[in-house]
């Protein structure tokens, strides 16, 4: 059993890191992976947080950016972001003739928000935000269907992020509380009523903040934090011109397609 800073893990240190290149090389084949042999699953949050960091490492990937969410007693809501996508096309590590996208809004951070020990104010971590982006998040299936996985194993692998598409920016004005989203491919169209999940989309940036920060990790500028989808999980389909309209204020137009490996 293993307590580091406070925590107690009873994975060992040598399976967080056999959990994470398990979880690596089956990211590197672009292949969805079985459940994780019991020895090596996570059974706490710090585990499952532990071996998500470490699969950053055996990938070798740079941290660009966060995904959160506002946490539950059993649930922590957070991943690094790896891969920045821009322009006609978004790329995904897995072939399918569907992918799975999540319209939300990227902040992009202007100035470094270091670990402390004194908890950031709400005020501090917004002025932090240097500009607000129209963005999709690029959703990946680590696992195959059939595994039978739990949150804690999700966790561990990114809770299904696998990218990050930066649209426009948005407005000083900002986005409403409501609004239409219409999605528009091979002459359909599917309108959606988009909201956040916790209505105000910086609750979980500043929740990520100070998690981290208690965690000795800091966030830097120009990294992008992203807090939520406005119209939970979009199906499209492969290889097709795509608009998404975000009520009046921006569009993204764009093309999911798959690349053998995302670097």
């Amino acid at each position: 059993m293993l307590i580091t800073a406070g925590r107690i893990f009873s994975v060992t240190p040598e399976n967080i890191q056999r959990s994470a290149a398990w979880l690596a090389e089956y990211r590197r084949r672009g292949e969805a992976a079985p459940l994780l042999p019991a020895e090596l699953r996570p059974t706490s949050l710090s585990e499952a947080f532990a071996i998500q960091q470490w699969l950053f490492i055996e990938l070798d990937w740079p941290v660009v950016g966060w995904k959160a969410g506002l946490p539950a007693p059993d649930k922590w809501v957070l991943a690094p972001i790896a891969n920045l996508q821009q322009g006609e096309l978004c790329l995904f590590e897995q072939q399918s003739e569907q992918y799975s996208i999540e319209p939300e809004l990227a902040f992009l951070l202007a100035t470094d928000l270091p670990a402390r020990a004194e908890p950031y104010s709400e005020a501090e971590v917004k002025a932090a935000i240097g500009a607000t982006h129209l963005a999709l998040e690029l959703i990946i299936r680590p696992y195959r269907a059939d595994a039978g996985v739990e949150f804690l194993d999700q966790l561990a692998a990114g809770l299904f992020n696998q990218g990050l598409y930066i649209g426009p920016v948005v407005a000083e004005h900002g986005v409403p509380e409501k609004f239409e989203l219409v999605l528009e491919y091979s002459g359909q169209q599917q309108r959606l009523e988009a909201q956040h999940p916790n209505q105000d989309p910086l609750l979980p940036l500043y929740w990520l903040v100070n998690n981290l920060s208690s965690q000795g990790i800091g966030l830097k500028q120009g990294e992008w934090v992203i807090t939520g989808s406005y119209a939970g999980v979009v199906q499209v389909p492969s290889d097709t011109e795509l608009k998404l309209q975000f009520g009046s204020f921006g569009h993204i137009n764009t093309q999911c397609s798959h690349r053998a490996m995302i670097s």
